[in-house]
């Protein structure tokens, strides 16, 4: 199925969360309608949508649409649910059967949200972090998900948490490392080795300490700066205010004591934030 999608400026509503549930165009308009509207977030005006019904035409989808080597496509689409270019969104709707409608409408608002940030960027992807593109796509479609009434952004979080609580083992054996998750190499290769429930969810609270500490405006002020510069450490500090290994050091341990306590594992003394 194919949803070319046409956003016109002046017909951009807020929807209620019936809107959202009527159909697939009808749910990318409605979670397209907050991103823009309530978060801020710019959308192109008119992108598509590719939805496969199979992984065999995804990864067709991806190499035809998507432009991508043969292999490359193929390789992608063994692992991924969706993928999200300039202006151009691929699904794998095999994976979602039997899910809850609530899968669909977050995975519409990751992908959207990677449209938003070509967008911020100018068209361009450019070399902002790869765990920070995730992590905000995840912090993203949390926050649409609360507005459409299907869950609450506490729950989501505290699942993230209990998530990371089970994998506590795979977490301690593979440290966190923002140099290798921040490049997409990096990203897919932490992915595979531990998993996408590890990695994502420890993606979403690493984006949800830097918008909890700076606000969501920061977040994206510095997918601004990608129009413009590649300098993926000195982007980040300009923009936050701190190097990426000091943040680094600060919220994976404010991170492993939520996690360690939810585990049960033995009480852990919390660490200080920055002061501001």
């Amino acid at each position: 199925m194919i949803l070319p999608v046409r956003l016109e400026p002046d017909a951009i509503t807020q929807p209620g969360p019936a809107d959202a549930l009527a159909s697939d165009e009808a749910a990318v308009r409605a979670i397209a309608g907050v991103m823009v509207t309530e978060l801020g977030l710019p959308l192109p005006t008119e992108f598509t949508v590719f939805v496969h019904p199979t992984t065999a035409s995804y990864a067709e989808g991806l190499a035809r649409a998507g432009e991508m080597p043969g292999w490359r496509a193929a390789e992608i689409a063994a692992y991924s649910v969706g993928l999200s270019q300039h202006r151009r969104v691929f699904i794998n709707a095999d994976v979602l059967g039997g899910r809850p409608r609530s899968t669909w409408l977050g995975l519409v608002a990751h992908e959207l949200t990677h449209l938003a940030q070509y967008e911020l960027s100018g068209g361009r992807r450019g070399a902002s972090e790869q765990w920070l593109r995730e992590g905000m796509a995840d912090w993203v479609a949390c926050r649409i998900l609360e507005r459409l009434g299907e869950s609450s952004f506490s729950t989501e979080r505290n699942q993230a948490i209990l998530a990371l609580a089970q994998d506590l083992a795979t977490l301690e054996e593979h440290p966190v490392d923002l140099t290798e998750l921040g490049n997409p190499g990096g990203w897919e290769a932490r992915h595979l080795r531990s998993g996408d429930r590890l990695t994502y969810r420890l993606a979403f609270l690493l984006t949800d300490e830097l918008i909890s500490r700076y606000g969501f405006g920061r977040m994206v002020a510095y997918f601004r700066t990608f129009a413009d510069s590649d300098d993926r450490p000195g982007n980040f500090e300009r923009v936050f205010g701190l190097p990426l290994s000091a943040f680094e050091s600060e919220a994976v341990a404010r991170i492993r004591h939520e996690v360690v306590e939810a585990s049960g594992t033995g009480p852990a003394t919390p660490p200080r934030r920055r002061q501001q």
